[in-house]
């Protein structure tokens, strides 16, 4: 047993080493193009969550946050909440946009901590830490995730982002939390972005690496409180071939 523990260890570690070498040679191959100077504080020197590389994070958070904007989900001035924002890649493009406020949510503590480093000259900018256990992200959780409770006075956002959060969380009934809370949050009338693995194509899965919900449940538990404007995607079983959702909190 302790060598397979030992395994466990070290395979992470080796894997991680190497996303940070690959972070260093990026940044010296990019060392000339002005956006990655501009965020290269952001994006190099996060230990904890996903470690991503900087050109390639720069490029990806641009064009989620014009998909966003094309889709009448976000504009300027928008207060913006991210469930599971890692280490706050997502927050990039949003910024440039022009968003009044950027939180980001996120279980890790030291991606909470990081973040709330590294954007230290944006003052819109915050992360918080929600302390729930979840198998793959945080083990040692003090909160049950079907009782979380995102802490957040009601209608206190106008958009709220969840990529790559849903396909983590284990139990439908896990996810659905995290749809009614999100709603919760925010104010009448407001947007949000929410991508699965969906089941079809993907077979059920209740694996914190790779969460697969049926379309039917993912449906029951959306359209609870919000309308789908938009889907696109989750077509095929391609590992990030996600299903996106792009909705709107109904009004009561």
């Amino acid at each position: 047993m302790p060598q397979v523990d030992t395994h466990r260890r070290l395979f992470p570690a080796a894997r991680r080493l190497a996303k940070l070498a690959l972070v260093r040679w990026d940044l010296w191959k990019h060392r000339a193009e002005p956006a990655v100077q501009t965020w290269k504080p952001v994006l190099a020197g996060a230990y904890s969550g996903h470690i991503v590389v900087p050109s390639r994070a720069i490029s990806s958070s641009r064009e989620e946050a014009a998909d966003f904007a094309a889709h009448g989900l976000v504009a300027e001035g928008d207060r913006v909440l991210d469930v599971g924002a890692g280490n706050g890649r997502q927050a990039i493009g949003l910024i440039e946009m022009g968003v009044a406020e950027y939180v980001g949510l996120d279980i890790i503590p030291g991606s909470v901590e990081w973040g709330n480093r590294a954007f230290s000259r944006f003052p819109g900018v915050r992360f918080t830490l929600l302390d729930v256990k979840n198998a793959m992200y945080n083990p040692h959780g003090t909160v049950a995730p079907e009782n979380v409770v995102f802490p957040f006075p009601d209608a206190s956002f106008d958009f709220s982002v969840a990529g790559s959060l849903y396909t983590h969380l284990e139990r439908m009934e896990v996810a659905a939390r995290y749809v009614a809370e999100t709603a919760r949050v925010l104010r009448p009338g407001g947007t949000a972005y929410m991508s699965f693995f969906a089941s079809p194509p993907n077979p059920l899965d209740t694996g914190a690496v790779r969460s697969v919900f049926s379309r039917e449940e993912i449906l029951a538990a959306v359209r609870k409180h919000f309308t789908v404007e938009h889907e696109a995607n989750g077509t095929t079983t391609g590992f990030h071939d996600q299903w996106r959702l792009y909705l709107r909190k109904s009004v009561a």
